[in-house]
């Protein structure tokens, strides 16, 4: 009887571990959203990004629209100096897809760490502005 209690107690806190490691907190920078989310942007529409730290990426579109996406994991290697690509087979990049940071070597460039991208959240430019202020500042 006692063998059983144990393995079950030692189950139940394996799992409680391992559904607390995995919690991640929110993103600080959805602060500054505008809006409801989006899954997908069209690419044509995107003019520019700028990679604003492990877990936040501005999307600049024609007309003026910028969209934060959040990826819902911090990308390790991902940040504000780095270089990103993505491949869709989709005339839409979406929260499904995938970038992987470019790291510059010599004349050219290899591929490193890839993510998974999150949800495209709309934010002004001035609150675009603000994060990327904040993110010189890091």
């Amino acid at each position: 009887m006692r063998p059983r209690f144990l393995s079950s107690a030692l189950l139940s806190l394996c799992l409680t571990a391992f559904a607390h490691a995995e919690e991640i907190p929110t993103n600080p920078n959805r602060e500054l959203v505008s809006g409801s989310p989006e899954r997908c942007v069209n690419l044509r529409r995107i003019d520019q990004l700028e990679v604003i730290d492990n877990r936040s990426i501005l999307f600049f579109m024609k007309g003026k629209q910028i969209y934060l996406n959040d990826l819902p994991r911090p990308c390790n290697g991902l940040s504000r100096h780095e270089t990103i690509m993505y491949k869709t087979s989709l005339n839409e990049l979406c929260n499904v897809d995938i970038i992987t940071v470019l790291n510059s070597v010599g004349s050219g460039f290899l591929p490193g760490v890839s993510c998974g991208l999150g949800k495209f959240y709309p934010i002004t430019k001035e609150n675009a502005d603000t994060l990327k202020k904040q993110s010189r500042e890091r």
